[in-house]
């Protein structure tokens, strides 16, 4: 399948996806799936990626970005602004971790071989 149908298709199940009515959708509330858990996915997916595009080693990326999502659940308990720290959400920031690492390696790995796209 070419890039540009996976493109159309991903697109069609997004609109169908969104499609589905309210009271058809389980009212199940789930704390490892949620926006927030998204949004820190998707904030260390990015640190991850562009700490490894800036050239550091993976493993400080990994021990850093580790050690960095401790903390700031830490800062939070810490800091008197009624926010407090949540496992869930470290989980969330290691898989994250995980993916921009994954997605950092093989962009290293498809630009030193030359597949990388753009010459």
């Amino acid at each position: 399948m070419t890039a540009r149908r996976l493109a159309v298709v991903w697109t069609v199940l997004i609109v169908v996806a969104c499609t589905i009515p309210g009271n058809q959708v389980p009212d199940v509330e789930l704390r490892l799936v949620s926006p927030d858990k998204v949004v820190h996915v998707l904030m260390f997916l990015g640190l991850a990626w562009l700490w490894l595009r800036a050239g550091s080693r993976t493993w400080t990326v990994v021990a850093g970005g580790a050690a960095f999502a401790l903390a700031i659940e830490v800062w939070q308990t810490v800091l008197p602004i009624g926010r407090f720290g949540d496992p869930y959400d470290v989980l969330a920031d290691l898989v994250g971790l995980a993916a921009g690492v994954a997605l950092g390696l093989w962009s290293r790995r498809t630009a030193a071989s030359g597949r990388g796209g753009a010459a």
